[in-house]
C-alpha cells in the first residue's frame, strides 16, 4: 500500500490531506482527486484500478513507469 502511495506521488500527484480513512490525492494535471485508503497493509486490485480511473491516469503508462 505504501509503495503505491509513493509511486503515485512520484507520478506527479500531490497529497492534499490526511483523513480518518486514508489520504486524499490530487492529480494536478486535471484537478481530479480521490481518497486512497491506508488502513490496510494491502491494496485490493479493484481499488487500485478505481484509483487510477478516478485520477484519470492511464494504467499502461503508470505501470510502465513503476
Amino acid at each position: 500500500m505504501r509503495n503505491f502511495l509513493k509511486a503515485i506521488k512520484e507520478y506527479g500527484c500531490i497529497e492534499v490531506r490526511n483523513t480518518p480513512h486514508g489520504v486524499i490525492i490530487e492529480n494536478p494535471k486535471n484537478a481530479k482527486s480521490t481518497n486512497i485508503p491506508t488502513h490496510r497493509p494491502e491494496l485490493a486490485i479493484w481499488i487500485y484500478h478505481n484509483i487510477l480511473r478516478q485520477l484519470d491516469i492511464d494504467k499502461k503508462d503508470f505501470e510502465k513507469l513503476f
